[in-house]
């Protein structure tokens, strides 16, 4: 084989992974094939990898628990329930298998025409990975949480967004404002900006919402580990009996909003159109949220709730 001209720089990196994942050929093998290193090759992967050229794709077939599932569905009166058997502590791996169970939960949902509404955090981020890419017609993706001031923009709402967008297609719809800020009368200032009202008129208009369901315990916490709220925040919120959050909309274990004060200030979708929207899919999972989950579904925050057998039944044991 001939090496290609620099110019066709994509078909070359394109035969190399052709070699590799097709013909089953090793990197010492296609260096020799077309005349660089090894190291080079390696690189090469990785380079097609990055460019999309390369998508690997991991089918997991999951066992899902019929019997957790329609005890849910029962005792909180949800849509419907996905609960998957197992659970594992590497939390990275975690994190991919119940973004997966939720990327299929999901996927009846992405129809033509939809408003979808999301947050942000690192269930979402594992969802969208698994989505798989397409291309939606006249379907409008809205940011529903102001943004934080973490570093992690992958997880934050801008980034959920954008990344929704290259993956199933449509339009997005940002939401230019910080969640927190200084006072009750700049989250007012900050909705009169045009912008900001165009995009909370969207919202408004969600038949479709996918959420994470945080914990308020600072071990837990992205809102803490992420850097989003620092350590005085979180314990002021957790002494006014917050367990958790959706889409940054703090409640007790009872499902009751709290901390009220710490609320005014802070740039969300209200909970009277949270609760308008039709169809809304909790994902979240471990022990660590189970008192966020089960406040969740208390408080009817979420209708349809993707996690995995182990946090189910912790979770229905709390209210047995």
């Amino acid at each position: 084989m001939t090496r290609k001209p620099v110019d066709d720089r994509d078909n070359l990196l394109a035969d190399v992974a052709e070699m590799y994942f097709i013909e089953g050929l090793n990197q010492a093998s296609i260096s020799k094939r077309i005349g660089v290193t090894r190291s080079m090759v390696s690189r090469m992967l990785t380079e097609a990898r990055q460019k999309g050229i390369v998508r690997i794709h991991v089918e997991r077939h999951f066992e899902y628990i019929q019997p957790l599932q329609q005890q849910l569905i029962s005792e909180f009166g949800l849509v419907d329930a996905v609960v998957f058997r197992g659970y594992v502590e590497d939390s990275f791996r975690y994190l991919a298998r119940l973004g997966t169970a939720a990327a299929k939960a999901l996927q009846p949902y992405l129809l033509p025409e939809i408003t979808l509404g999301t947050a942000w955090g690192t269930a979402l981020d594992a969802t969208i990975n698994a989505l798989e890419p397409q291309n939606l017609v006249d379907v409008r993706i809205v940011q529903l949480v102001g943004a934080l001031r973490g570093r992690n923009l992958e997880i934050d709402g801008h980034g959920v967004v954008q990344n929704l967008v290259k993956t199933i297609g449509g339009e997005g719809h940002f939401l230019n404002v910080p969640y927190i800020v200084d006072s009750p009368e700049t989250v007012e200032a900050l909705g009169k900006v045009p912008g900001v009202r165009e995009t909370m008129k969207v919202m408004k208009e969600c038949n479709v919402g996918l959420f994470g369901v945080g914990s308020a315990e600072m071990d837990y916490s992205t809102f803490y580990s992420g850097g989003y709220l620092i350590a005085d925040e979180m314990r002021g919120l957790i002494q006014y009996g917050a367990v958790g959050n959706v889409c940054g909309l703090f409640f007790n274990l009872d499902g009751e909003p709290t901390a009220k004060e710490f609320q005014r200030r802070s740039f969300t979708i209200s909970r009277r159109d949270l609760m308008k929207i039709p169809v809304r899919i909790g994902i979240a999972g471990g022990l660590g949220k189970v008192n966020a989950i089960l406040g969740a579904l208390r408080g009817k925050y979420i209708n349809i709730l993707i996690t995995d057998s182990v946090t189910s039944r912790a979770i229905l044991e709390e209210i047995y």
